[in-house]
């Protein structure tokens, strides 16, 4: 059996009387024929031998999906796909397994689903997939924080877990492995090489899950294509069901944040309130209280009021195990609402297993009641949910700025993310540290993170002095938003170079950000030529790159859609640009 997807480029080939499944994009076997585990999930969850199931496959279904969301690389967004369910019907069970295959434009994505009568205990499906020999990988080892650092390598030296997604080459072609919808009713997965031969297992924790009938394990996912596909894919999101509730109260927006150069800080109120005067005349949306604010002293209502006043929304820091019962989220979720607080800043999870997976459906939920926003940071990497729940606005699961307080993050680390972590969904990177002294990289390359780096609330790291000691950046930073209309991978390669244009209305946003020696940079400004626009018209691109000497330097460049820009960039450099008519 082979499904295709809409655009004819991705191919699931599935035998149903094997459960072999092999994935293809344009001739290129990506994935080489891998028996799923239906006979492992028939065995758990019915006690049974799937060889004496009949088995049945419905005919072909398109799936026309088009949704919105406040927040992301894309705010309108489409989903077409071809879809089929192959069942597994054993006599001696009293429910049945099912296969959902679907192809899709960007990628195609399998999950399996169970019925059932009564709760069993299970392990999951541990799925494996094999892949060609000579495969190159983009992988991250794994931690339960998700905070390393990938590298590249041949699959065949690949050994241990690996976080999620992981990016492999084959050929021409690009796969992204990830998953989808992985929450309560489940874990979320590592992957994990194997030693029988090269290729991936959705490994999961290794503790016993709840399984509530109907199960449905989260979709694995493989989107394939050009690094443009990885980079611009919503496939992720796609698989997941939309929100149950209005989300017309929920507003991205910038951040500032003085935990990162003022650990000591959200202790000292007539600090915060320097930081709440500095956002509203930036224009900014936000400010965070982070750890450390005095939870005794009556004081925070007051600092809301202060910037409630200047038109700034405050979010609160808490540790998981503040809220990681109903009672405590029944004592203190309303209790900040009705203090004024925008949202909460929920942290240090540090687990995928399925208990700690139903705590975020559980926060989610219960900060929904209360139109409270939720950054979940020490965290899991998202997989879809974002959609689901679009006021969690962002997760961390990633490497990111703040490990310049006691170590360093790479050039290549950045010029890694956009293809691998940032791709499946927003990225509390925390971006833009011009004052940290182990850092490798430019004040261009840290001013391009703000649009390279995608998260519905983005914090700012360093301090408003440093950013107020900067005009360049400062004016880019006011005008930069935190949410997109439309995004597109402008060039580059994993851990050498990433470009990334992003719309906002009418105006055009490019970050670029390298590692390694001095170079030019070409930006294909075709880009432009979207909508109502034509090729020849003038744009006004307002440049903000490095200026040689360790500061910054802003210029102003005419162009059309048809024409190129290039910009030398010093080593482990960048720039960033804004677009307007």
């Amino acid at each position: 059996m082979r499904l295709t997807g809409p655009a004819d480029a991705n191919a699931v080939v599935f035998d149903p009387e094997t459960a072999e499944l092999a994935v293809e994009r344009d001739g290129t076997t990506l994935v080489t024929p891998s028996e799923l585990p239906v006979e492992k999930l028939a065995r758990q969850l019915h006690g049974v031998d799937w060889t004496g199931a009949a088995v049945s496959v419905d005919d072909p279904a398109e799936v026309a999906e088009t949704y919105a969301l406040p927040k992301g690389k894309a705010r309108e967004r489409t989903h077409r796909a071809v879809e089929r369910t192959v069942t597994y019907d054993h006599p001696d069970a009293d429910g049945v397994v099912e296969v959902d295959l679907r192809a899709a434009a960007e990628g195609v994505a399998f999950r399996f689903r169970v019925t059932g009568t009564a709760m069993q205990r299970h392990t999951g499906d541990e799925t494996t997939l094999s892949l060609p020999r000579d495969t190159a990988t983009w992988l991250t080892p794994f931690d339960e924080a998700h905070e390393a650092s990938a590298r590249q390598q041949p699959i065949v030296e690949t050994d241990g877990e690996y976080c999620t997604p992981g990016l492999f080459r084959v050929d021409d072609e690009w796969l992204l492995l990830a998953e989808a919808g992985a929450d309560g009713d489940y874990a979320a997965a590592r992957l994990r090489a194997e030693d029988s031969g090269p290729g991936m297992t959705f490994g999961l924790p290794q503790t016993q899950m709840n399984a509530h009938f109907p199960l449905e394990t989260p979709w694995r996912v493989a989107i394939t294509g050009d690094l443009a596909d990885v980079v611009e894919s919503t496939l992720v999101t796609d698989l997941v069901d939309d929100a149950g509730f209005d989300d017309e109260w929920v507003e991205p927006g910038r951040v500032a944040w003085s935990w990162w150069s003022e650990s000591d800080s959200p202790d000292d109120f007539e600090r915060q309130r320097e930081y709440v005067d500095y956002a509203a005349d930036r224009g900014w949306e936000y400010v965070l209280v982070d750890a450390g604010w005095p939870r005794e002293r009556a004081a925070m209502p007051d600092l809301i009021d202060y910037a409630t006043e200047r038109g700034i929304d405050v979010i609160l820091w808490t540790h998981w195990t503040d809220v990681n019962t109903e009672s405590k989220r029944a004592e203190r979720l309303p209790t900040w609402a009705d203090w004024g607080a925008a949202g909460v800043k929920v942290d240090f999870m540090d687990a995928d297993d399925q208990g700690r997976m139903q705590f975020y459906d559980d926060l989610a939920e219960a900060a929904a009641d209360h139109e409270l926003l939720v950054n979940f940071h020490g965290s899991v990497v998202p997989t879809g949910l974002q959609r689901r729940y679009p006021h969690v606005m962002t997760y961390e699961g990633v490497m990111g700025a703040e490990y310049y307080k006691w170590s360093t993050v790479t050039p290549e680390h950045n010029c890694t993310l956009p293809f691998t972590r940032n791709v499946v969904g927003p990225m509390d990177y925390t971006p833009v540290t011009f004052s940290a002294d182990a850092a490798r990289t430019t004040p261009g390359h840290e001013l391009a993170l703000s649009v390279v780096f995608e998260s519905a609330l983005q914090h700012f790291a360093d301090s408003v002095d440093e950013y107020a000691a900067r005009p360049e950046a400062e004016g880019f930073l006011e005008r930069v938003p935190a949410a997109w209309d439309e995004t597109r991978f402008v060039g580059g390669y994993p851990g050498v170079e990433a470009t990334v244009a992003r719309r906002d209305g009418e105006e055009w946003f490019l970050g670029s950000i390298t590692a390694g020696p001095q170079r030019i940079v070409t930006v294909d400004c075709a880009f432009l030529v979207e909508g109502d626009a034509v090729s020849d018209e003038e744009w006004t691109a307002h440049v903000v790159r490095d200026d040689g000497e360790g500061g910054l330097e802003s210029e102003e460049w005419t162009v059309t859609g048809e024409e190129a820009l290039d910009v030398v960039v010093p080593e482990n450099g960048g720039f960033a640009a804004r677009f307007e008519r």
